[in-house]
């Protein structure tokens, strides 16, 4: 019924499609290259004595509709590349086509008004409901990825500590797995960064794509309520590179460098990165200690047991434009990060010893060819293991002061071991195979179809070795297996006008789980292998009801499927759960977008965006004190609006940016353990915060090229209760308080020996104020860090 459903649409959308009228005149039809081969957007072309013109896409391609027969000047013009023109002889009934080649020239071409648009310029203007962050300023800056991600409307990162600590991104009111993390287009664990997105060097990154409840069939993942993809910043055309060393408070030190290198004509290129970061993550916190006679009082002491390291190298070599692909490349990564935990959720109970690692080291095949001009293939593929190291073995009690707890005797105080309750010494590890293949058909410069199909396995295994000499069950021996497969199709279309774009999609998810569960009787186990099909579909549109005003609308029916994690558990505190069912949701979103003429003498862009998250079979961690698993839980409603401006001077100096988020998510369960909170706003979630920009530049300053900018953010989040508003006094209730705090900086830039270098100065949280994300759980006070930066 859902497939014939499927195909009815299919044929109403097609029909909609579809003109009637029959038109007496040609059409032109071509692409814009650069001379070395990559396809050129933003380029104008026009029909020299008409009115007829158009400018090319991002794959450079443009059509013209309505030429009258006969012989034309065809003319092709873009700032910063040498002009061309042909003369075209246009027959009745016979569609022509056209390709141009461009070289760069610096001349400035006069007769130009309208510049090229970068990638991201188009991305933004697309159908998508995408927010797309340039990271070319925090390059230079201190911030790292989770404080620059969470300017963006919509969304929040909440973090447990400092640098490397537990963080939850959040958007539109979902969060965690509920929104997946990519990096060009790979799943991010896949990728090797496996301890989370704000965790991921900013200065290896070019862009982060945000997409908020509606995801491009072209990511070919699951997602609930949106992605988030980063763009590094990698390149076969171009020699370049980056080095960066960053020092601040608690003891942090960050190192990222960048090269790569088009060797030679034949279109050889090497590519490497790497990064090294480490913090001690000892700032102060204000907790209760126990004085003389055992009565607790407050006290402000350092974080002892918090340090945080992670380093990474990634190399890649390959081929460019060759007839048989226009791109291949193997890259090969491995990562290794090391926390140490302080405390439990609250900053109830302190840890000394406890330890936590994770090591892995991957590689990955892509392959990119278009051919014949209209049929594009982009394929990946690569094989991930991924190692996680948990310990607890202490036998010790310590304080927050750092001592351990000692009889009057000075003798250690004996006690089984484990800080947490019960020793370990866990090692799960996870084998990851994924691919990728994506298909472009461009059926005319207006019609494009495209497909893509994302499978990946995931063997997982472990061993607690801390009772490995006992003859017990360890449920981490069994290899549990988890093959999830996404599937989608898509067809774009695009007016001739370029002011409608449409883009109408379906997807297929599919599941299988192959785990068996111990029984009670040792040796003998109980097979627990079960299957999931569902079907997803949605639609973007794009509308430019004027050439300042643009209207966006999209919508999906989204699934989300669950991870190894959530389904095997990790063998300790969380406990199995294979019968758990994909998530699903209804995603809207309506938006209105407005940007000043580029001939304005001061430049404003202003958004209004408004969103609905349906969602059901929400997936939650609960439990008690001692055991966790994660469950399907409640249905919810998230609505929301969103509101972006911008602002520059007329002489480009001064800039003030400024977004709001507003977001009601409510229960809507009406029966179940979450019944009698039926209408209760979803706890411990923001659901108020403001962002706030300021800053201001002083060109040629000092020197010839030297160029001084100064800044100030701010950021507010307002309280919220930590558990459901129905349930007890006010009074009583446990709230994360009002946040709002500033980072100012200046970063000097100016050209040295032939390298672009800068040095920064920023303090975070500039009026030392108490920071909570999370209920009890302090974050750093005021902190003082330096950057310097050189590219090459």
């Amino acid at each position: 019924m859902i497939k014939r459903s499927l195909l009815l649409i299919l044929l109403l959308y097609q029909a909609l499609l579809q003109g009637n009228a029959q038109d007496h005149s040609t059409t032109l039809i071509g692409t814009v290259h650069l001379e070395s081969g990559p396809p050129l957007p933003g380029v104008i072309i026009r029909i020299e004595g008409t009115q007829l013109g158009s400018i090319s896409n991002e794959h450079g391609q443009f059509e013209i509709d309505g030429i009258s027969p006969g012989t034309y000047t065809v003319s092709c013009q873009a700032m910063g590349y040498a002009p061309q023109s042909k003369e075209v002889n246009f027959i009745l009934g016979k569609a022509v086509s056209l390709d141009f080649y461009m070289t760069e020239s610096a001349q400035q071409l006069g007769e130009v008004t309208v510049m090229g648009k970068t990638e991201s310029t188009l991305l933004r203007e697309s159908s998508k409901a995408v927010t797309v962050v340039d990271t070319k300023e925090a390059k230079l800056q201190t911030a790292d990825l989770g404080e620059v991600l969470n300017t963006v409307s919509g969304v929040n990162v909440r973090r447990s500590g400092g640098l490397g600590s537990e963080n939850r991104f959040s958007l539109n009111g979902l969060t965690d797995d509920q929104i997946r993390f990519m990096l060009d287009g790979i799943p991010l664990d896949i990728m090797g960064y496996s301890s989370g997105i704000a965790n991921v060097p900013v200065n290896l990154i070019e862009r982060a794509e945000i997409y908020k409840g509606v995801v491009p069939v072209d990511l070919g993942a699951d997602a609930l309520g949106g992605a988030v993809n980063l763009v590094s910043n990698g390149s076969s055309d171009i020699s370049q590179g980056a080095v960066s060393y960053q020092v601040g408070s608690f003891g942090t030190q960050r190192v990222s460098l960048e090269a790569q290198r088009k060797t030679n004509a034949k279109g050889f290129f090497v590519r490497g990165s790497g990064y090294y970061d480490y913090a001690k993550n000892n700032y102060l916190v204000d907790v209760e200690i126990v004085g003389d006679g055992g009565k607790l009082h407050d006290a402000t002491v350092p974080r002892f047991h918090d340090s945080y390291r992670s380093y990474g190298l990634r190399g890649t070599v390959g081929l460019a434009n060759q007839k048989w692909a226009d791109e291949i490349s193997l890259e090969a990564f491995a990562n290794h990060t090391a926390r140490d935990i302080q405390n439990n959720n609250v900053m109830s109970i302190v840890y000394g010893e406890v330890t936590s690692q994770n090591t892995n080291q991957g590689a990955l095949l892509r392959y990119r060819k278009e051919i014949a001009k209209r049929l594009r293939i982009n394929f990946a593929s690569g094989y991930t293991y991924d190692q996680v190291h948990f310990l607890d073995t202490s036998r010790y009690i310590y304080t927050w002061t750092g001592d351990v707890v000692r009889e009057a005797n000075g003798a250690p105080r004996e006690r089984s071991p484990g800080e947490l309750g019960q020793a370990t010494d866990r090692l799960i590890w996870d084998h990851n195979t994924y691919a990728r293949l994506s298909m472009e058909y461009q059926l005319g410069a207006r019609h494009l179809l495209r497909a893509s199909s994302a499978p990946t396995y995931v063997s997982r295994s472990g061993n607690e070795r801390w009772n490995e000499e006992d003859e017990t069950i360890d449920p981490l021996h069994e290899i549990n297996t988890l093959f999830t497969w996404v599937n989608g199709l898509e067809h774009r279309f695009n007016s001739a006008d370029e002011k409608l774009e449409n883009s109408f999609f379906v997807k297929h998810y599919f599941q299988a789980v192959r785990a068996e569960e111990p029984t009670s009787t040792l040796g003998v186990t109980r097979n627990m292998d079960r299957e999931s099909n569902n079907f997803g579909i949605g639609n973007s549109l794009r509308f430019h009801l004027h050439p300042r005003w643009m209207l966006k609308a999209s919508y999906e029916w989204a699934t989300r499927l669950p991870r190894s994690g959530e389904i095997f558990g990790n063998g300790r505190l969380i406990l199995p759960n294979l019968s758990l069912k994909p998530e699903r949701s209804h995603n809207a979103n309506l938006a209105i977008h407005f940007s000043s003429s580029q001939d304005a003498h001061e430049s404003w862009k202003l958004s209004l965006n408004g969103f609905l998250r349906g969602t059901d079979q929400l997936i939650l961690l609960l439990g008690n004190n001692e055991v966790f698993s994660y469950q399907n839980v409640f249905a919810a409603r998230s609505l929301g609006v969103e509101f972006n401006g911008s602002w520059q001077s007329s002489n480009k100096r001064l800039q003030v940016t400024a977004n709001t988020t507003v977001q009601d998510f409510r229960n809507q369960s009406s029966k179940g353990d979450f019944g009698p909170y039926a209408g209760d706003r979803i706890p411990n979630r923001p659901y108020f915060f403001i962002n706030n920009s300021v800053g201001y530049h002083f060109p040629e300053l000092f020197t010839n090229g030297g160029n001084l900018h100064i800044f100030l953010k701010n950021r507010y989040v307002h309280e919220f209760y930590k558990g459901w508003e129905s349930v007890g006094l006010k009074k009583f209730k446990a709230i994360i308080p009002t946040q709002f705090i500033q980072h100012a900086g200046a970063t000097y830039q100016m050209p040295l020996k032939g390298l672009q270098t800068s040095l920064t100065a920023e303090v975070h949280n500039l009026t030392n104020s108490e920071v909570y994300d999370f209920f009890g759980v302090q974050k750093p006070g005021r902190a003082y860090y330096l950057k310097l930066t050189t590219s090459f």
